[in-house]
């Protein structure tokens, strides 16, 4: 029996964030070179989300299979179910030359027999991370290295699944329109959109020299993390991504730092935790009542927003699109748009690096 359809996915409508047009944005994301940047206009509001959004899809690969790359974006966004992601995973795979049988016998079999070993083994590695119930292990990445994989495609296979990670948990929450994607799919994807997408997969397919990061680079938020990318392009991405985020306005510092602490605690990752613990802590937040705000998800030190964002942190970790959008909407009457655009991203990037932290710690 053959995965469901994508219009069955139970997906909430119409989209919890209006779209907002921006200048400036729109002529930065077409000089990056993203194809379509009418999906940002969504995130304007929070102009650090909305370029994070645009690099993510525009960072490039130096070691890992670009087509074992696009497995694993199909294979995140399947488990969690993010169906505006699915369809462009889909579509993606059309562009680069599967038909729509090799693509619904991918779907069926994404981790089965069909697969060649080596890709099967980066697959199942690229869903524990996803799912991180439990995480990966040591053990875990020696199949990987006994598989012929080298540390660097294992580090760029582990920060491929986990941009995945909040690509899905970002589009999801935002609750994106994917009726485009989705017509694509069914076989509107000809012509002049299907040579510009061709031509956005064929340039992530031209490896690129080791970028190192500079000594200011491994400084930073979680700057651990950073540097277990070093020498890899994701590795500039994130810092960048990470930099922009702390550095908005929009939300408190203090307010950013406990929802990793919340998802770093819901998911494990003791060395987020700690630096988490960190941050609040030189935010005034006394690590005590920090300590009891983890246990309980609740403080009387908390202001409105932080403690919408305390309780809500944890109901990303593990989710169903449509319930935990329903969620979203309710946040709606707490915060404004650019509130709500940052508190998405925050969460999304928050289980991302925890995930990340705890993939690098099995790599070692």
């Amino acid at each position: 029996m053959g995965p469901p359809d994508l219009r069955e996915i139970e997906w909430e409508r119409p989209p919890l964030i209006e779209p907002k047009r921006d200048a400036e944005l729109e002529r930065w994301v077409r000089e990056l070179g993203v194809p379509n940047g009418y999906p940002l206009r969504f995130f304007s509001r929070c102009p650090w989300l909305a370029r994070s959004m645009a690099r993510l899809v525009t960072v490039d690969l130096a070691h890992l299979d670009c087509d074992l790359a696009d497995l694993v974006a199909l294979v995140v966004s399947q488990d969690n179910s993010c169906r505006y992601c699915l369809a462009g995973a889909r579509i993606l795979l059309r562009v680069s030359g599967m038909g729509d049988a090799g693509v619904e016998l991918l779907e069926s079999e994404l981790v089965g027999a069909e697969q060649a070993p080596q890709s099967r083994l980066g697959l199942e590695f690229a869903r524990r991370l996803s799912r991180c119930n439990p995480p990966p292990s040591p053990a875990d990445v020696d199949v990987l290295r006994d598989a012929g994989f080298s540390r660097e495609e294992i580090l760029e296979l582990a920060f491929a699944t986990v941009q995945y990670v909040a690509i899905n948990r970002i589009n999801t929450l935002v609750a994106l329109p994917p009726d485009l994607f989705e017509r694509l799919d069914h076989g509107w994807l000809t012509g002049p959109m299907r040579l510009l997408l061709r031509r956005v997969v064929e340039a992530r397919r031209v490896h690129l020299s080791p970028i190192v990061l500079s000594v200011e680079e491994k400084t930073g938020p979680f700057s651990a993390e950073v540097a277990g990318l070093d020498g890899l392009p994701a590795g500039r991405a994130l810092r960048q991504m990470l930099d922009e985020a702390w550095s908005s306005p929009i939300l408190t510092r203090r307010a950013k730092a406990l929802v990793f602490a919340v998802v770093a605690r819901g998911l494990g990752a003791r060395r987020v935790e700690t630096e988490a613990l960190t941050l609040l802590t030189a935010e005034g937040f006394a690590l005590s009542e920090a300590e009891n705000t983890l246990a309980h998800l609740a403080s009387a030190s908390l202001d409105p927003i932080e403690s919408a964002l305390v309780s809500f942190a944890p109901e990303t970790l593990w989710y169903e699109p449509a319930p935990l959008q329903r969620r979203v909407r309710e946040l709606r009457g707490q915060l404004n748009d650019a509130e709500l655009l940052e508190t998405i991203g925050v969460v999304a990037w928050a289980n991302a690096v925890c995930r990340l932290s705890l993939a690098l710690e099995a790599i070692g």
